[in-house]
């Protein structure tokens, strides 16, 4: 009994210690974030990741709700669509965009097919959609619309640096 009595002392003197330290903040544990996988590594989730954020786009355009559709633009984003007379430059006509969606409370779009290129931190995705701008009609006239988007990959979100829509002929 006498050779257990030192090894218990070692033990809880020890442990009475690491619990001093911890307490004490001589102790750190430091925590590691990794950055985003870049888009050609075979793990990534730059895809899916994408698509979130071209889902995001249509719900909130769906929605009607220009706070959710604002934080999905980069700064200086440029929207270069058919119903504008002049190419924007330097992002100012974004909040002009935003703006149009209160006078189409109704319209609706929906994503029909799309072609998907990565470029590093860079992506664009092209294809067509269809826009009802009555969605409140009981028979819905959708017009198909070509788009084109570029992506950038900000501080690991995918942001529209870049919208393009024209009506399809």
């Amino acid at each position: 009994m006498v050779s257990l009595l030192p090894r218990r002392t070692a033990w809880v003197i020890a442990l009475s210690l690491s619990t001093a330290l911890l307490g004490s903040g001589c102790a750190t544990r430091t925590v590691v974030v990794s950055p985003p996988r870049p888009c050609d590594a075979p793990d990534s989730d730059c895809r899916a990741d994408l698509m979130r954020a071209l889902q995001a786009w249509q719900d909130a355009y769906n929605a009607r709700d220009p706070a959710q559709l604002k934080p999905l633009y980069a700064p200086g984003a440029l929207i270069t669509d058919d119903e504008y007379v002049a190419v924007p430059q330097g992002g100012e006509a974004v909040p002009e965009f935003f703006d149009e969606m209160a006078r189409r409370p109704t319209a609706r779009m929906r994503w029909v097919m799309g072609n998907l290129q990565f470029f590093g931190d860079t992506a664009v995705r092209s294809g067509e959609c269809e826009f009802d701008v009555d969605g409140a009609t009981a028979a819905p006239n959708p017009q198909a619309v070509r788009y084109s988007l570029a992506y950038q990959r900000i501080d690991g979100r995918w942001l529209i640096v870049l919208q393009h829509l024209t009506r399809r002929p």
